[in-house]
């Protein structure tokens, strides 16, 4: 049997969501064909030093020709995200977020001042990314980068990260998604799509040294936040204590506020890519549970690097690269 899917030992990063509806005109220019994808593989250098290139490349042509239904099954999903990634121009982007996404509103998350909430102080700078699969450590870096340029009353763009995928990945990167479907770091990520020379805090306990942050130098990513299996109901938006049932796995998120309760007790706004869980309010204790890592961006940005493409909008989702596989829990490594 050919095995050309790696096994990595390294942790897996969490990219679960519950499946719904996609949003937007899916921006195909015209449906590629398999070849069109294998030359694009090719000029890439994907796969340039294997000696099973050849026969990796003929299984993407046929999946058919497969071992067994297991590969089978891997070289026809492989196929598909490749020929999505090649057949869409950019990523979905609207100033309408779509019916049934769900929405900050202060009914909901009640007790937050408006100086304590970054997209209440900066409205302008509101938006919402739908996370179809695996690619969070992608979601929550574009967006904190987006709230940078805001923080230091600059245009608020957004990354393209279809674009980015398609002319900055290296052969490596390309290679793991599209054969893999897996991702990356993302503090790594987030690193390598700001402006040159950046410098990036990554603060620990206690919460005091965060909450100064944010209140310096606006939202900072979430990373390496241990998921379990409470925290998987996409109705409950508020976690407190610690947290309950089985470790699922690690996903990246935004912090983008904080209140004190009347006793003092601390709570965090944390800003998600799930259709049915946005927004996600956490206390200390929950957490402290998660091991989660704190990045805030230091350096003043003014924009995105000219290198990079980008988009303006309330609301983007990277459907070419980013749809559902037929399951609904989709990892990625980090």
């Amino acid at each position: 049997m050919l095995t050309t899917f790696r096994s990595l030992s390294v942790p897996l990063l969490l990219c679960v969501i519950v499946l719904g509806s996609f949003f937007g005109q899916h921006r195909y220019t015209q449906r590629a064909n398999i070849e069109d994808g294998i030359k694009f593989l090719e000029q890439k250098g994907v796969l340039a030093t294997s000696s099973l290139r050849g026969t990796i490349f003929s299984l993407l042509r046929d999946p058919s020709l497969s071992a067994n239904s297991e590969e089978r099954r891997r070289y026809e999903a492989a196929r598909e995200r490749l020929l999505r990634l090649i057949s869409t121009e950019e990523e979905t982007h609207s100033d309408v977020v779509p019916s049934g996404l769900h929405l900050w509103n202060e009914t909901e998350f009640p007790g937050y001042k408006k100086e304590d909430v970054f997209f209440l102080k900066h409205p302008a700078a509101l938006s919402q990314r739908y996370q179809l699969s695996g690619l969070c450590y992608m979601h929550g870096p574009a967006m904190v980068q987006h709230y940078a340029l805001a923080h230091n009353n600059h245009s608020v763009p957004m990354i393209d990260l279809l674009k980015f995928i398609k002319e900055h990945f290296t052969a490596e990167q390309l290679e793991r998604h599209i054969f893999d479907n897996q991702g990356g770091d993302s503090s790594t990520f987030l690193k390598s799509i700001l402006q040159a020379n950046t410098v990036l805090v990554s603060p620990g306990l206690p919460h005091q040294s965060i909450l100064s942050l944010f209140r310096d130098l606006g939202p900072a990513l979430v990373s390496k936040f241990k998921v379990h299996e409470d925290f998987m109901k996409a109705s409950v938006h508020h976690h407190y204590g610690k947290p309950s049932g089985k470790f699922i796995g690690y996903h990246a998120m935004t912090f983008v506020g904080h209140r004190l309760s009347d006793n003092g007790t601390s709570y965090f706004l944390l800003q998600n890519w799930w259709e049915k869980k946005q927004f996600v309010e956490v206390d200390a204790d929950y957490l402290k549970a998660s091991g989660a890592y704190f990045t805030f961006i230091e350096t003043p940005q003014t924009g995105i690097p000219d290198t990079f493409s980008y988009t303006y909008g309330k609301y983007h989702e990277l459907e070419a690269v980013d749809k559902p596989e037929g399951q609904a829990n989709e990892m990625a490594s980090e």
